[in-house]
């Protein structure tokens, strides 16, 4: 049960309003496999700002490190709005004490407050295509010895050999090591969970499988009317996406800090297979990749085709009706 203040008008009335932010929140389900993966949405925004969904869609290949701190970015201006609201909220829970219940604020300090929750950042989500770079989860941060970085940054790939040598990144997602790098689409998912209704953590990972899943099936590109109508599937409990015959074509590791997400998912367009192939990747002994080149060599599609496919997908999921992209090299995104 949410407490409330009560807001004067100028007429010396008084409404009856919610904490702040409380009035678009709603308390997370408990964090189990979400049930509703059949139906066309997952979930629905509680929140104003989660209703539009923006797409930055980077259109040339930049280093990994570049587009994390990009990202970072993004989740810092999350954060910090959060943190404001508490600040907000906990004062008018103080006034609210101290009056007994009969606290007020007029119209132009409820305008005021009413203009700081619209700045609150919309889900975003940043795709990517990277130079050669392999990453460590945090399970791998403890275990990862000298030689085996060595052997990654010293690797030459079988087919796109004037490549740039790979670079190890330690990041702060879950998992183990994984590759990211030319034709892939890498999309980092920017989000408050709290904004969307009974949405917990295990439900997130499974709407970024469900949109893969459902990209792979539905994407068509200018020269390819007819769908790709690639069908995948699961492996045991662990987290991504397969084909059919067992080879993983994505790749799935996401960092929640105060319900805000960040990571996502690395689907393998036209990547030189050898690359994640030659290493145990996120854990699986013996697992092989395989990318939609792979699986269908006839069918002419790109990263960027990829990366609007999968956003459009998420945002069904989501139940968001506007998807709103921008394209970008990223050299502004850099600018201080």
């Amino acid at each position: 049960m949410y407490r409330n203040i009560r807001i004067a008008s100028n007429r010396g009335s008084y409404i009856s309003r919610s904490i702040i932010s409380k009035a678009w929140f709603r308390p997370l389900s408990s964090d189990a496999t979400c049930d509703k993966l059949k139906e066309d949405k997952i979930t629905e925004p509680v929140a104003p700002c989660a209703k539009v969904i923006r797409h930055l869609q980077f259109t040339e290949r930049m280093p990994f490190q570049e587009g994390l701190a990009i990202q970072e970015k993004f989740v810092r201006a999350n954060l910090d709005m959060k943190k404001l609201q508490s600040k907000i909220e906990q004062k008018l829970i103080q006034l609210d004490e101290e009056y007994g219940g009969m606290a007020s604020i007029n119209d132009s300090e409820k305008q005021l407050l009413d203009k700081i929750m619209e700045m609150k950042p919309n889900p975003t989500v940043l795709t990517f295509e990277f130079v050669p770079t392999y990453t460590g989860g945090k399970r791998i941060k403890k275990t990862m010895s000298k030689d085996l970085q060595d052997k990654l940054e010293n690797f030459k790939p079988s087919q796109q050999v004037d490549n740039p040598k790979p670079q190890f990144v330690q990041v702060e997602r879950g998992g183990e090591i994984t590759f990211h790098g030319p034709g892939q689409m890498v999309a980092y998912i920017i989000l408050d969970l709290k904004t969307f209704e009974d949405f917990p953590a295990r439900c997130f990972i499974s709407v970024i499988e469900k949109a893969t899943a459902n990209t792979l099936k539905k994407l068509t590109t200018g020269s390819n009317p007819a769908p790709l109508n690639m069908s995948t599937t699961k492996v045991d409990d662990k987290t991504g996406v397969w084909t059919e015959n067992g080879e993983k074509i994505a790749s799935i590791g996401v960092h929640v800090r105060r319900s805000v997400t960040s990571h996502g998912v690395c689907i393998n367009v036209s990547p030189d297979l050898s690359y994640l192939n030659s290493f145990e990747m996120c854990g699986t002994p013996n697992g092989l990749a395989t990318s939609i080149e792979n699986e269908r060599p006839g069918f002419n599609v790109s990263v960027q085709d990829v990366s609007i496919a999968f956003v459009r997908e998420l945002a069904k999921l989501l139940g968001i009706d506007t998807v709103e992209r921008m394209q970008t090299n990223g050299s502004d995104m850099m600018e201080e």
